[in-house]
């Protein structure tokens, strides 16, 4: 497979008990889950449920973990924690969460690698331990993953958890992780081969053959459109990645461009940019945007000179600062389109700008009704 360039103590824990790797504060959730490349590209078959789980042990492993003399990290999370974070009834968490848990603590993960020509695999169980006992979950690691779990050097997926927690589909959690690896300028999502994809949906055994409860999926269209295109869907749609990643228009469908030998589909490439990607310290304020906004849209307006690509990041950066998100994604879609080999990854952080005065963009629109609507 080709990769496109995770001691039980037995007493009770009171619940707002300072737990290893967790704040008391149920509020508290990790901002990422922070998967090395090759787990990101692992042959994994998760529920939502399960990678919910999964994803949180991992937003909260950190590497120093695994420097305690040999002894294998613990993460525990109270009913409570699990309450808030994945809307769960607070008074039911073991009677919810015992098939999930059963089920995720045999769990295998498949880590592939193409080496000189050949493939190399790995299959092993994801957890030595999983126990809900005093309304607290812990969930033990296998040790044999530890560098799986913690190795960075080849890269590695940041993951907003508060958006992967939202996704209802557990395809649409794999393909968000695996867009979440390229973020950065430079870097791109390279085609993906359907085998490959398939793979890293969960749908294949380990011998490389279907799953017998997938064997729908053998059928490409099938797998596409449920795998691939209902997943960029959610994404589009959903309230939080909506906002972060933006899904470029193709012949082939939204997000996607096919690869084909004659009329065989072999490979899948994904037409997406990051749009708020952006280090903290990068803000727009009100006065800063609506200037940029007025003299860029005056020019493209009211001259022939096209606008440049830098010209129109900054644009869609000062619409997105005003939280004109609508106007943004026309700019957006026309640098794309500009852009299409590669990929637009630093945004700046958004800023509320409810209170600020934007009536100039009615004298803008005025501008274009009287010269004529102009592309991008």
């Amino acid at each position: 497979m080709c990769h496109p360039t995770l001691h039980v103590k037995q007493k009770s824990l009171p619940e707002q008990t300072k737990l290893s790797g967790m704040s008391t504060n149920p509020k508290n959730l990790p901002k990422h889950i922070k998967k090395g490349h090759e787990l990101v590209f692992s042959q994994q078959d998760l529920t939502a449920r399960e990678a919910n789980l999964f994803g949180l042990m991992v937003a909260n492993m950190k590497p120093e973990d695994w420097d305690n003399q040999g002894k294998t990290p613990e993460y525990r999370f109270t009913a409570s924690q699990l309450s808030e974070w994945l809307g769960l009834n607070n008074r039911a968490i073991g009677s919810q969460l015992k098939q999930v848990v059963s089920r995720l603590a045999s769990r295998k993960i498949g880590i592939i690698i193409e080496k000189q020509g050949d493939t190399e695999f790995e299959f092993t169980p994801l957890f030595k331990k999983a126990t809900y006992k005093d309304r607290v979950l812990t969930l033990i690691p296998n040790d044999a993953l530890s560098k799986e779990y913690i190795e960075y050097n080849q890269g590695f997926s940041l993951i907003n958890t508060k958006s992967f927690l939202g996704l209802k589909r557990e395809y649409t959690k794999r393909l968000y992780e695996i867009l979440s690896r390229f973020k950065t300028d430079g870097t791109n999502l390279k085609p993906i081969e359907i085998d490959d994809l398939r793979a890293f949906m969960g749908l294949l055994n380990e011998d490389g053959s279907l799953k017998a409860n997938k064997s729908s999926f053998k059928n490409t269209s099938v797998f596409l459109s449920r795998c691939i295109k209902e997943s960029i869907e959610e994404l589009s749609e959903d309230p939080k990645t909506s906002k972060e990643i933006l899904f470029l228009e193709s012949e082939d469908g939204l997000g996607i461009r096919l690869h084909k030998h004659g009329r065989n589909i072999h490979a899948v490439e994904f037409l997406y940019r990051w749009i708020n990607n952006a280090n903290p310290a990068q803000k727009l304020h009100f006065e800063d945007a609506k200037r940029n906004i007025t003299r860029l849209e005056t020019k493209r307006l009211t001259t022939d000179e096209p606008l440049t690509t830098e010209e129109l990041e900054l644009l869609s950066y000062s619409y997105r600062s005003i939280d004109e998100d609508d106007k943004a994604a026309f700019v957006d879609q026309a640098l794309m389109s500009r852009q299409s080999s590669g990929n637009g990854d630093v945004t700046p952080e958004l800023v509320d700008g409810d209170d600020d005065d934007k009536s100039f963009l009615d004298k803008l629109a005025e501008l274009e009704r009287i010269n004529g609507a102009k592309g991008y």
